[in-house]
């Protein structure tokens, strides 16, 4: 079964925290985590930088690229949380940019949610004007479909129990796969 996480977030982030991020996109890589992702400098970097190190597999979809197909799915979810202004207004490109981070949450046919999203950012995404960039729009549309969403400023602690749990996880999971009761997962 596939598992996926977006590894997102400011491209201001501080190094101390890319830093985190590349171990983390390690450790969920080893724990066989595919990471999503849009390629741009700072966390996505760190988070892409930490997959590759752990040979992990992964969903990019870079700004610069040429993979922004605009599904219907994507721009409906992503004019639910444009909230500052409205994405009938915005130019091609933007909306394209926009909906690529509804790809980081629910992949390209948009029906395989991410398990949660983790994610630096100076501000909080879900309040009125308080973020700027993409991040904003992956966390908003990740917390309205009940997606837990991580942001590594103030939720470190909760982060890492939460990493606690999927390396108790992958611990059973070996367990049960070595003695044959996989059938039991």
């Amino acid at each position: 079964m596939e598992r996926f996480y977006a590894g997102i977030g400011s491209r201001e982030t501080p190094l101390p925290i890319l830093n985190q991020m590349t171990r983390i996109g390690s450790f969920l890589a080893n724990n066989n985590f595919i990471l999503r992702s849009g390629g741009a400098k700072g966390a996505d970097t760190a988070f892409e930088q930490g997959c590759n190190l752990a040979q992990g597999q992964k969903q990019i979809w870079h700004p610069d690229g040429t993979f922004y197909p605009l599904h219907g799915w994507a721009t409906d979810k992503a004019s639910s949380v444009c909230w500052e202004f409205p994405l009938e207004k915005m130019k091609g490109y933007t909306i394209k940019l926009i909906t690529r981070n509804m790809f980081q949450v629910f992949g390209e046919s948009g029906d395989k949610p991410a398990r949660f999203v983790v994610y630096w950012s100076k501000g909080n995404p879900l309040e009125k004007g308080n973020e700027s960039g993409g991040t904003r729009y992956a966390v908003r549309i990740a917390h309205e479909a009940k997606i837990p969403t991580f942001n590594l400023r103030t939720q470190k602690e909760e982060f890492a129990l939460f990493l606690k749990e999927i390396k108790e996880d992958a611990k059973r999971l070996k367990h049960a796969e070595e003695n044959g009761y996989e059938w039991l997962l």
